[in-house]
């Protein structure tokens, strides 16, 4: 089977927090999530730091046509700035890919960010900073695991939506690291061998069957 990170932390989610319809985890599996509000927001935001020149405009950045979201987003400098202050676009390499075969599956993943040894990841967030959201994800492990960086970087930006315009604020940023760990690798294995486990209860292995074929 061929199978994202994305997808791996769906189930982890469903399984271990409920946060996860099982809906939205199949749709997930089958590659019928559309993504939603947040999704394309957080999509929006990473766009801007990877092609600041291609979005601006007075004041601004003004995010449309983005592919697979319906939305039109805008930020402001005061948005943006403090974000990309954070950015070496010359030793960046943006949406780096990686892929590592577990047994008889591959795992795909895409970094937002990698600069030399370190890969850093961007997160935007409507809620309050919830530290234990980001460190319990698979997401991290399964990057470590593939990109085998000396670190990782969280970069979570707190945002605020206007209920009246939809203008959006920047409210604050936490930054932190994360690192290997002895038993990481055997983690992530063994949530692979749950998901495969679940995959085949629900008959679903011929949709990630068919990415690992059109892959090849």
């Amino acid at each position: 089977m061929r199978i994202s990170t994305t997808t791996l932390e769906s189930f982890r989610l469903f399984m271990a927090e409920d946060w996860m319809p099982e809906s939205e985890l199949i749709a997930t599996i089958k590659g019928q999530f559309t993504g939603n509000h947040k999704v394309w927001l957080g999509q929006a935001f990473g766009a801007v730091l990877e092609h600041p020149e291609r979005y601006r405009v007075s004041g601004g950045y003004r995010v449309a046509h983005l592919r697979g979201c319906p939305e039109v987003f805008a930020f402001g400098d005061d948005v943006m700035g403090p974000a990309l202050a954070l950015i070496d676009p010359a030793r960046t390499v943006f949406e780096a890919k990686g892929l590592k075969r577990y047994g008889d599956h591959d795992v795909v993943a895409r970094a937002d960010q990698l600069v030399g040894a370190d890969l850093i990841e961007t997160k935007t967030t409507l809620s309050t900073f919830d530290f234990d959201k980001y460190a319990q994800s698979c997401q991290w492990r399964f990057m470590q695991d593939i990109f085998q960086p000396a670190r990782i970087t969280y970069h979570v930006f707190y945002l605020h939506e206007s209920e009246q315009n939809g203008t959006i604020e920047l409210r604050g940023i936490e930054s932190f690291q994360l690192y290997p760990y002895p038993a990481l690798h055997q983690d992530c294995c063994n949530l692979l061998h749950q998901f495969e486990a679940y995959v085949d209860a629900r008959q679903l292995r011929g949709y990630l069957d068919a990415r690992q074929v059109e892959a090849a």
